[in-house]
């Protein structure tokens, strides 16, 4: 932390108070994070709702978050922003300014209590959080205080990243901190409409064979957590002539080419989902699908969230705050090996774990 980012955070700290009752609040919940990072917060966000049924609760998200909280039941209002569009959206980075300010002036002052469901990771990002809290205008401001930089913090947890909590487990601590504890559980939830039934339903059909269906989701949107392209390709062909399985390959519109490969490789028993099912649709495939193969992504907690079997690839230093509380998904390290190089996990140990998967869904039944 440079002196310049102490100095700021020490000129944005306010003091401790004792957590306010929820119930007839205005609340906004911050989660500008992924569209994973969202179905993580569901839980935080469902006790919040049901300690708080007669006030306002809104969410500020990303616009991916924003699709991954389509139909919430939870959340009255979803704002959206982001400051750094991805490439493939087509918008110039400057453009998020350019709405953010708008919204700010809109926000200003509207809630009573803000709470903000995101780890401050970085003495650059919890600048950046404070200055966005404090403008806000609200009497109390809660989070996580991530290594002491949580200065802004009314109400606050102590978060010790020596000690990592899953994230899931992080935003119940937090929320449980302020009162919202009503026994609405830990679950994860996906919200699939009747039309994502039916599209599930109809891509399941159109796949030929009888052997088991797998859900490979293999991409993500960080190099560091990627698995190589051919490894996955090695692992389909093999799966194929051990297990006869077909595959279903999910992911975002970043890895629309990558998905549209693997599935024409080991056509036609694989399909390519990508634009043609939503991301809550694609808890329906997983439920209906015999295991689910992803890198440590979204399509990892709506796995969880849909009670799948599968096997997930994790680099080792992202297992604490990521690995999903279920014993139905096998977990793999790979040795951490830099943000520029793909994750490293050999083929005959992602091989024998969706073997051992695969065996104990058929004896299950």
């Amino acid at each position: 932390m440079t002196a310049l980012q102490r100095a700021i955070l020490w000129a944005l700290r306010v003091s401790p108070k004792k957590a306010p009752s929820l119930a007839g609040k205005r609340i906004l919940v911050v989660q500008i994070a992924g569209m994973g990072d969202l179905t993580l917060a569901v839980p935080a966000i469902r006790a919040i709702r049901q300690s708080n049924p007669s006030g306002g609760l809104d969410l500020l998200t990303s616009e991916k978050g924003r699709r991954a909280a389509e139909g919430c039941p939870y959340i009255d209002t979803i704002e959206s922003i982001d400051l750094n569009p991805s490439p493939e959206q087509g918008v110039p980075p400057s453009a998020g300014m350019g709405k953010f300010l708008p919204l700010l002036r809109k926000i200003h002052r509207r809630y009573d209590i803000a709470i903000n469901l995101m780890g401050l990771y970085s003495p650059q990002g919890a600048v950046r959080m404070g200055f966005f809290l404090r403008f806000l205008g609200v009497s109390t401001i809660a989070g996580r205080n991530t290594l002491g930089t949580g200065t802004f913090y009314h109400c606050a947890i102590t978060e010790d990243l020596a000690v990592p909590r899953n994230e899931r487990d992080s935003h119940l601590d937090l929320v449980r901190h302020l009162g919202a504890d009503n026994g609405a559980g830990d679950d994860l939830e996906a919200w699939p409409t009747a039309d994502d039934e039916r599209t599930a339903e109809s891509l399941l059909k159109n796949l030929p064979g009888q052997g088991p269906v797998i859900v490979l989701n293999p991409g993500t949107d960080r190099q560091e957590k990627n698995w190589p392209e051919e490894r996955f390709l090695e692992i389909m062909r093999t799966l194929r002539t051990e297990k006869e399985a077909r595959f279903l390959l999910a992911g975002g519109p970043a890895e629309a080419d990558l998905t549209e490969r693997l599935a024409e490789a080991v056509a036609p028993y694989a399909l390519n989902t990508v634009g043609k099912i939503s991301y809550q649709g694609t808890t329906v495939l997983m439920r209906r699908c015999d295991m689910v193969l992803t890198s440590d992504t979204a399509a990892l907690h709506l796995a969880w969230a849909a009670g799948a079997a599968g096997v997930a690839l994790f680099r080792k230093e992202n297992l604490g705050r990521y690995r999903p509380a279920t014993e139905k998904i096998i977990c793999l390290a790979g040795e951490d090996t830099g943000e520029e190089v793909s994750l490293e996990i050999s083929v005959d140990e992602v091989t024998r774990a969706c073997l051992e998967c695969l065996d104990r869904q058929e004896l299950a039944g």
